[in-house]
């Protein structure tokens, strides 16, 4: 940012910037010769106009320099790991976060999972008075649980901030969604916890958080899994309120790495924190050039498939619905009835109807052609089996491909397949919602 209008003055900021890169890209060089050419500019730095406020990561710090991206304290000795910048006197962000910002491109490090959990377990020792705001994903309610992080966070005030809530058409009634929200955590140890529907992309959700974020003296944390979107809600808060989105979000899992502090005025903040991974999500399976399919901003599409038993519907080159067994038939005329499948997805998401007995030839000749595909080419498979002896309104949910809705009926016998991974791909059965 210019701070004056002197064309001098002006002219001499440029030729030190160009002398910058420079000199970076000489470092850079000579650190790994075969390396992409890649420029670290210090364009992001805290230039709120009033100090104390906003991205508060280095405010009066007397200790260590930290990225304020990702909240990891910058070093200069392994590009391995979290928080390696070129130039520590110069950057406010770390190479990782630079990358991520400006050439959306992912820098892979090393990252512990214990890490993460050792944060929020020091948070939790307090004794003085704090607030978790706990973000769970709408589209993967299933897959943004943790129940032993619920177990842990309960001793302490808990708001529960259901996030992408604009994804859902808009035919469907929020008082619904937070009746069927209030449901699902009946079981949780935060069961009654304070319910507030939010997105990043919509005002009228911003402004009422904004409002209790603002309203709260004490220290206040935004927790979560991976991509829930925390960091993305913070953001969004700041610009609302005037002030700069520092904070690095992307479509790449654990983009924040540790405790990000952030003032909404002088005496108000709030925590960003890590997120823990998402073990059990399909992008796992996947290539980062893929997320976009799991990870995305657009209205979710119903997708209605009538099918009789012994059909599959793909997503994509990742996994496949069969309906197996369990034909319904006209009592009238004793005529088979095709059964009706909602699938509630992104709206990029190719779907594909084959016959069952075909699905696994059917992946294996066109693996390398279909989008969005696995990682490995020879991936094993895992299949879920759900028997049906009653009549009700089910979601089966495949974490990060969204939900399939129906009605059940005595002998329907479904399928589900997923490529196997090292935790493996959460599906979860669940009272339908729409």
């Amino acid at each position: 940012m210019k701070f004056s209008n002197n064309d001098k003055l002006n002219d001499i900021e440029k030729q030190l910037e160009n002398l910058e890169d420079v000199a970076l890209q000489i470092n850079s060089n000579i650190a790994e010769p075969n390396s992409s050419k890649v420029k670290q500019r210090s364009k992001v730095s805290l230039t709120e106009p009033k100090p104390g406020i906003g991205n508060t990561t280095n405010y009066k710090s007397v200790g260590p320099k930290k990225c304020i991206g990702c909240g990891k304290q910058l070093q200069m000795d392994d590009k391995r790991l979290p928080g390696f910048s070129l130039d520590i006197a110069k950057q406010d962000l770390c190479l990782r976060c630079f990358k991520i910002k400006y050439y959306n491109k992912l820098v892979e490090q090393e990252i512990n999972d214990e890490d993460f959990i050792a944060i929020i377990d020091e948070i939790n020792q307090t004794k003085n008075k704090i607030r978790y705001y706990y973000v769970v994903d709408m589209f993967d309610l299933p897959g943004s649980r943790l129940t032993w992080l619920e177990k842990l966070i309960s001793k302490k005030e808990v708001v529960i901030l259901v996030n992408k809530i604009d994804l859902f058409p808009k035919s469907v009634k929020k008082l619904k969604i937070l009746n069927y929200v209030k449901k699902y955590f009946e079981d949780s140890a935060i069961a009654g916890s304070k319910i507030i529907f939010t997105s990043s992309l919509k005002v009228d959700y911003i402004s009422p958080l904004v409002s209790e974020l603002k309203s709260i003296d004490y220290d206040q944390y935004i927790i979560g899994i991976s991509n829930a979107g925390k960091s993305s809600l913070i953001n969004a808060c700041l610009k609302f309120n005037h002030q700069i989105p520092s904070i690095v979000t992307s479509k790449y899992v654990n983009t924040t790495l540790d405790k990000i502090k952030i003032n909404f005025t002088e005496n108000n903040y709030v925590y960003d924190t890590p997120g823990l991974v998402k073990h059990n999500h399909i992008a796992i399976a996947t290539a980062p050039n893929y997320w976009d399919f799991f990870f995305f901003q657009k209205e979710i599409k119903q997708v209605t498939y009538q099918l009789n038993a012994g059909q599959s519907i793909f997503y994509g080159g990742l996994a496949w619905f069969s309906f197996v067994e369990g034909q319904a038939v006209n009592e009238k005329n004793n005529k088979p009835i095709k059964t009706n499948f909602h699938f509630y997805v992104n709206k990029q998401m190719p779907l594909h109807r084959t016959k069952k007995v075909n699905a696994q030839h059917y992946f294996k000749k066109n693996r390398y052609s279909l989008s969005p595909r696995l990682l490995s080419s020879d991936s094993d498979f895992e299949v879920h089996t759900f028997l049906y002896n009653d009549d009700k309104k089910i979601d089966l949910h495949i974490s990060g491909l969204g939900w399939i809705s129906f009605r059940s009926y005595k002998g329907m016998k479904l399928e589900i397949t997923v490529p196997k991974t090292e935790y493996g791909i959460r599906v979860s059965e669940l009272d339908a919602l729409i």
